[in-house]
């Protein structure tokens, strides 16, 4: 890698990648392995990684739209932590605005975790307070070259909501949504169309809340001063 870049920012769509996209930023989204590989090609090692975009609730208490910042990321055995400065910086600059920010540990999943049942299986095994799939991925990159790591993410599903199963097959590699899929699955499973529904309105909210943060004067200011 070259010299240092600005911020970047990791995601899993492009809706989500898009909301982050300016100056100084360099944005990637996906699947996992098209995450991994779009890793791999950077020319410039970033000056800090943010995994940023929405996520599925595991604690009960939070709500569609709460804004979540990841205290660290868990998977199994493995824990990243993420910088405890940065993340206290975000959540100032949150919070000055009027913006009511949890933190907490993230659970890391390699596919949609959609049914409430697993979701209380998966607090219950991590003490995770919500759950993604590309932070992981974001902070091991950011460990691997010893670059500042934060997770900033919105809720989208609560805890007590199931998602329609067609979610799993819902995702293209390139992080944009597969219509084909997502009606192919209905026309299976018409019975998922409430879920779809409900799940519509969830994410609304949750990009929202993400549009919110990242339009808010002075986002990021600061972050500069201490890290880059």
């Amino acid at each position: 890698m070259g010299a240092p870049a600005a911020l970047l920012i990791v995601s899993g769509l492009k809706r989500e990648a898009t909301i982050f996209t300016g100056p100084g930023v360099t944005t990637i989204c996906g699947d996992p392995p098209t995450l991994h590989a779009k890793l791999a090609r950077l020319a410039v090692r970033p000056r800090m990684v943010i995994s940023a975009g929405i996520c599925g609730a595991l604690d009960p208490s939070l709500c569609q739209g709460n804004l979540v910042l990841g205290t660290e990321v868990v998977a199994g055995g493995e824990r990243i932590v993420t910088d405890a400065t940065l993340v206290q910086a975000l959540a100032r600059n949150l919070k000055l605005s009027g913006k009511l920010v949890v933190l907490g540990a993230i659970a890391a999943a390699d596919t949609p975790v959609h049914t409430a049942q697993a979701k209380a299986k998966l607090r219950a095994g991590t003490g995770a307070i919500a759950v993604d799939m590309e932070s992981l991925i974001a902070g091991r990159f950011a460990t691997k070259h010893a670059v500042p790591f934060v997770i900033l993410r919105a809720v989208s599903d609560a805890a007590n909501r199931d998602l329609p199963p067609l979610v799993l097959d819902a995702l293209s590699p390139d992080g944009r949504i597969d219509i084909a899929a997502v009606l192919a699955g209905l026309i299976r499973r018409p019975g998922q169309l409430p879920l779809l529904v409900a799940a519509a309105r969830d994410s609304a909210l949750a990009f929202r809340a993400l549009r919110s943060c990242r339009g808010l004067p002075g986002f990021f200011r600061g972050l500069d001063s201490m890290h880059f």
